[in-house]
């Protein structure tokens, strides 16, 4: 497992903090998360073009706006699951999935971590989960090989 950090490693860019001097001075992003109100294929260019040396993107709405754009480049993008998406189905839906645990119902977050955390890792590149969670599963986490974000 990789640890990756919030506001380093991994970075949410919305219309506001695109062109953030704090981020653009980041030596190599790691992620970041494309967060646009308002996404046009110039703001998604901009962040190619500025944050050339980060190769994976995260999206959570726009799937097919922005899958036209980087379908086209050599960046692998991951869809992150938002606030009332279903765990099944938002699984079934998408090949490449961010995982954020923070935005699963209660219920789902129980059955994640008591009943299946293994075989969503199995499933996971990337998984957002609260430092609680990271410290009650830290066991089955050291032996994954994705990308952890701890909030």
């Amino acid at each position: 497992m990789k640890i990756t950090k919030m506001g380093s490693d991994f970075v949410r860019l919305t219309e506001v903090n695109m062109a953030d001097r704090a981020f653009l001075t980041i030596p190599r992003i790691h992620i970041i998360e494309l967060k646009f109100l308002n996404p046009t294929i110039e703001k998604v260019e901009f962040v190619l073009k500025s944050y050339s040396s980060t190769n994976r993107f995260v999206i959570s709405d726009n799937v097919k706006f922005y899958n036209s754009i980087l379908k086209n480049t050599n960046k692998k993008y991951y869809v992150a699951n938002t606030e009332g998406d279903a765990l099944i189905s938002f699984f079934k839906k998408n090949n490449k999935v961010l995982l954020d645990t923070t935005k699963l119902s209660p219920l789902e977050r129980a059955f994640v971590f008591s009943v299946c955390l293994k075989d969503v890792l199995d499933n996971t590149e990337v998984m957002i989960v609260t430092e609680k969670n990271y410290r009650e599963s830290l066991e089955i986490f050291n032996g994954w090989t994705g990308n952890l974000i701890v909030v």
